[in-house]
């Protein structure tokens, strides 16, 4: 369906005229009394302008940044045109929402169902993804669910399988969502788009939902939307804007990539960055070499990357946002697919790569699409390999009006690329919001104090060393993914137990590496230390529910299956009696104890 020509889009600036609420936009009260419970009370500035215009039917494209509550404005009109519809026989889903990513589908799905419940109305709502068998795609569908929330791909398979009959798409559907639309083209989505695209009637409600203004979105608006209306926040320019929110601030640090291990030990062991800290690398090789080196001074972290089964990825990002750990590795392979094909993301040599039995997902995106909650600190180890890329990956802390930071550790190599983000973001040599100054906080001898011993343990972190423990650690997450899913099921809690940080080295981390001591810190970092702990105290940036922050009792005397024994038990029969002498015929005599 190209867009028609009758009138032209049109396009809307949302103002700050006058503060609105949900009733003004003219919301059902069950859907404001979801809301009431989720504590949201009033709309944010997308949400004011989308939500009165997709409730009278009208094709939309908003265009806002990450974190400005572009799902809410898709969803809760969503939902009252499903409360309202007229009982029907439907052979499909009435309500399709299309995303990039199995992390946003699992969020959306998650938001989508939460309202649902809240509101107490008979509503289903499925979500498919390309891990699932046939079979089960078929059951969920058989249930008739109201909305599909799914990536492209897979609307695709069940269009080829039967799953899905266009002719029941062309009598049942309504509503036509594309989240993030910007990423569905450039992930490879085009072909999938295409197949359905012929099957959408033309009453069908199209919504696009996107960060950034592309062409790949202005392909979409042609192929999809009817006569559309475009909505843009006025602080929203380029994508700069849109991404990277004002609170955070900036910094670079120049190194050689030789010595980027030792000046990220330099900021995370002297303190020197607010915690939850994100720290991106391009290949996941890279991710685990640094957790492995991490382990040696006694830095837990974990990692995150697409060779993980997709439940170990949502448990992983669940404790992360809980704040059980503090530090997370996260593997943006979005610019980096050759590397995959030319072995960076398999397991085994290049030998074996033919019996490997777990590949990178296709549909995981870390930069887009995961809701990562309370990030105060991104540290960009590796360089991302565009101005774009740069700009999403900070835009994953300063969310929700908090202040961040972001630290990126540039080499020589990567000059070329950091002076494109520079001037990508305007960056002229003036104090403007957009240049990037030199991280003031560590200095040239706290980096030297550390030197010795960096580079001392980063020798033991071998290739040989990296290719184990990625292979031990992949086998540990698709044992907790699969085999235990049923046990979890049935037990929720004992879920809480797996940790995702837990040391992959065999050996404990030497005591001395643990703590700096003094007699290596200089007055300005030990200065500058003490400010962010002060500024991470008064920000109540502590979680009693850290799991490192309790000593749980041994329970191994607790089960009575694996301490019972037959000499246990006549010493247990035995506690209970004292000696008293011997008798007349030699043998001791027993009393029992008083009580």
């Amino acid at each position: 369906m190209a867009e028609t020509t009758e009138k032209p889009p049109k396009e809307i600036e949302s103002e700050d005229e006058e503060e609105q609420t949900f009733e003004s936009l003219g919301l059902d009260g069950r859907l404001i009394r979801a809301l009431n419970k989720k504590k949201i009370d009033k709309p944010t500035p997308i949400q004011q302008v989308a939500i009165p215009l997709i409730l009278q039917g009208k094709d939309v494209v908003a265009r806002a940044k990450t974190g400005s509550g572009k799902t809410f404005a898709y969803l809760l009109p969503l939902l009252q045109k499903l409360f309202t519809l007229e009982p029907k026989k439907k052979l499909a889903p009435s309500a399709i929402v299309l995303v990039p990513t199995r992390e946003l589908s699992q969020q959306v799905y998650t938001e989508i169902s939460s309202l649902i419940e809240l509101c107490r109305v008979p509503l289903k709502v499925v979500q498919l993804t390309s891990s699932m068998p046939a079979p089960d795609w078929r059951t969920a569908l058989a249930a008739l669910p109201e909305v599909l929330v799914t990536t492209p791909a897979c609307v695709k398979k069940c269009l080829s399988d039967g799953v899905l009959q266009p002719t029941s798409i062309d009598e049942s559907l309504e509503i036509l969502v594309l989240d993030e639309a910007d990423l569905l083209l450039s992930y490879g989505y085009e072909g999938d788009i295409k197949a359905l695209t012929p099957h959408i009637p033309k009453r069908c409600q199209c919504l696009l939902m996107s960060a950034t203004s592309s062409d790949d979105v202005e392909k979409l608006k042609k192929l999809i939307l009817h006569n559309s209306y475009i909505l843009t926040l006025p602080e929203v320019g380029d994508i700069k804007d849109e991404v990277i929110p004002k609170n955070v601030q900036q910094f670079w640090i120049s190194c050689s990539a030789r010595d980027k291990l030792l000046y990220i030990l330099s900021l995370l062991k002297l303190e020197l960055v607010q915690k939850k800290v994100l720290i991106f690398t391009n290949t996941i090789d890279m991710g685990f070499r640094l957790k492995l080196f991490l382990e040696k001074f006694g830095i837990r972290s974990a990692v995150l990357n697409s060779e993980l089964p997709q439940n170990s990825r949502l448990h992983i990002l669940e404790e992360f946002n809980a704040g059980l750990f503090d530090y997370l590795i996260a593997t943006d392979t979005s610019k980096s697919k050759e590397n995959e094909d030319n072995g960076e993301s398999s397991i085994e040599p290049k030998k074996s790569r033919k019996h490997a039995k777990h590949k990178a997902d296709s549909e995981f995106g870390v930069v887009r699409g995961i809701d990562f909650k309370n990030v105060h600190t991104v540290v960009n180890l590796d360089m991302p390999q565009s101005a774009e890329g740069y700009v999403h990956r900070i835009g994953r802390t300063g969310r929700a009006y908090s202040t961040g930071a972001s630290i990126s550790l540039v080499s020589p190599d990567e000059m070329a690329i950091f002076e494109e983000i520079k001037s990508f973001l305007g960056d002229d040599e003036k104090e403007d919001s957009n240049s990037i100054p030199p991280f003031p906080l560590l200095t040239k001898n706290a980096v030297e104090s550390l030197r010795y011993r960096a580079e001392d343990v980063a020798k033991s972190v071998t290739k040989i060393a990296v290719r184990e423990s990625r292979a031990q650690d992949l086998r540990n997450e698709i044992l907790n993914s699969e085999k235990l899913k049923a046990h979890f099921e049935v037990n929720p809690r004992d879920l809480d137990l797996l940790k995702h940080d837990k040391a992959l080295s065999k050996k404990p981390p030497a005591p001395h590496l643990r703590d700096v001591p003094d007699y290596l810190l200089d007055a300005t970092t030990k200065e500058a230390s003490k400010t962010v702990k002060l500024a991470r105290a008064a920000m109540g940036n502590t979680n009693p529910a850290r799991r490192h922050g309790f000593k749980r009792k041994s329970k191994k005397n607790k089960d009575p299956l694996k301490t019972f024994t037959a000499e246990g038990h006549k010493r247990a029969r035995r506690g209970g009696m004292k000696q008293e002498g011997k008798d007349g015929n030699g043998n001791h005599r027993q009393k029992k104890r008083k009580t």
